[in-house]
């Protein structure tokens, strides 16, 4: 229970950060920025920086020309870099979950869902009848495989059919 919690907190924290450093990137970029952008404006535009809102208008558009920099450079990496993409075809081809084994969620839905609903509808039909024992067959191969897996399912039903949290008695 304490490592969920912990993992759950730590995965806010990460969620969050992506925001959170958009922003602390624009302050401190800002602000580091403002010391050479004020000579600049006094000397190029005239502005005199001791007059009131100045500073705070340089570092309000700073701050919002960073940002724009900055979600325009995430943009540009998602959408025509797709660097990322080939670590999820890496993740996918790794994962044996992905392509043969059934997860314990798939099962269930298959067995006490999708199975009984086709067994209905397709008791005439040879093609769906195939399709059933291709399912059944996947199945109990996933089940004799891995035994995380049968350990998991029964587990749940178990805990369905009880009506009781999965490790309580």
């Amino acid at each position: 229970m304490a490592k969920r919690s912990l993992m759950t907190q730590l995965w806010r924290i990460q969620q969050s950060y992506t925001l959170l450093s958009l922003f602390l990137w624009g302050a401190v970029i800002s602000l580091t920025a403002t010391t050479y952008i004020l000579p600049f404006e006094q000397r190029q535009l005239g502005i005199d920086p001791s007059m009131p809102g100045v500073v705070a208008a340089t570092l309000i558009l700073l701050f919002l020309a960073v940002f724009a920099a900055l979600f325009l450079f995430g943009v540009v990496y998602d959408r025509y870099l797709r660097l990322w993409r080939d670590q999820l075809d890496v993740a996918y081809d790794r994962n044996p979950y992905a392509r043969e084994k059934l997860m314990v969620k798939e099962i269930l839905m298959w067995r006490h869902m999708f199975l009984p609903a086709m067994r209905a509808t397709t008791s005439t039909n040879p093609e769906g009848r195939r399709e059933i024992e291709f399912m059944e067959m996947w199945i109990a191969k996933s089940l004799a495989n891995d035994s995380h897996i049968k350990r998991s399912v029964e587990e749940a039903e178990r805990w369905i059919e009880a009506r009781t949290e999965p490790g309580r008695k």
